[in-house]
């Protein structure tokens, strides 16, 4: 019995059951309470901030793009398997917009507190981090320090269009990365189905916006910035975020037969 059980067992869920899963998750997530995805979007801030700073770690160490994207992973896969609420991931939400499942405005009021969520938490880290020390000082840099100010100063300098572009190839990884999580039914399969994805983005040199709110914050203050100065940081989350949305919502919506699936789906649970 046991060997019949482990030879029909299928590691993965099939196009519809993880429509269902989109579906379902979409309207949680429509509905949870605003403190709720606050808090929910504050760890995944802080949890995006653990993987940016791996990164940082395996750049230092002269690990090179490939290894430091599979340390950045790491935060997703918090996300993902210890549960919070990531603005570039809830993208998937539009679904459930466009199929009805919730209104335009729950859709909206879940990417607004979200992202807010996501930005204490990742500017919280960057400061608490900056005064552990690990940075050094202004006048005195550790080599942690001098690559955090190096990758704060590259992105600072993108243009426009530059970040806007790299943040739509971003997250069209990221939201690849978290179906092909939905895929699976394992801890094991979820884990690795996120870090290839995401390894991807990072050693290309893609622009993720969560993460950018931590490794900017965590250059500027380490380079002598304060908290009231750090405003400047929009200059690249303004298009990296559009760049982020546009990716997100283009993976998503160019599946149709995807969506019918899942209209599908939600007529018959409601029969």
């Amino acid at each position: 019995m046991a060997d019949t059980i482990k030879n029909n067992y299928d590691p993965k869920l099939t196009h519809n059951e993880v429509g269902a899963t989109i579906s379902h998750l979409g309207i949680r997530k429509a509905n949870t309470k605003v403190w709720q995805l606050y808090l929910l979007g504050l760890l995944a801030g802080i949890y995006i901030s653990f993987g940016s700073h791996l990164f940082l770690v395996a750049m230092e160490q002269g690990m090179g793009k490939i290894i430091a994207g599979a340390c950045f992973s790491v935060g997703l896969v918090l996300i993902v398997i210890a549960g919070a609420e990531l603005f570039t991931g809830n993208i998937t939400m539009i679904i459930g917009a466009v199929t009805r499942l919730y209104s335009p405005f729950l859709l909206l009021r879940n990417w607004i507190v979200v992202y807010i969520g996501n930005f204490t938490g990742a500017l919280t880290m960057a400061y608490l981090v900056y005064k552990s020390g690990i940075f050094g000082h202004p006048r005195d840099l550790s080599t942690m320090g001098n690559m955090a100010i190096k990758i704060a100063d590259y992105k600072m300098n993108l243009t426009f269009s530059e970040a806007f572009i790299r943040g739509i190839f971003c997250n069209i990884l990221v939201i690849l990365a978290i179906i092909m999580s939905y895929f699976s039914k394992d801890v094991i399969s979820k884990i690795v189905c996120i870090i290839l994805p995401i390894m991807a983005f990072v050693a290309s040199g893609f622009e993720h916006s969560i993460a950018n709110m931590y490794l900017i914050p965590a250059g500027l203050l380490a380079s002598g910035s304060t908290l009231l100065q750090l405003h400047v940081i929009f200059h690249n989350l303004i298009p990296v975020t559009l760049g982020n949305i546009v990716g997100g919502l283009f993976i998503m919506l160019i599946h149709p037969n995807r969506i019918r699936q899942i209209v599908s789906l939600f007529s018959t649970n409601k029969r």
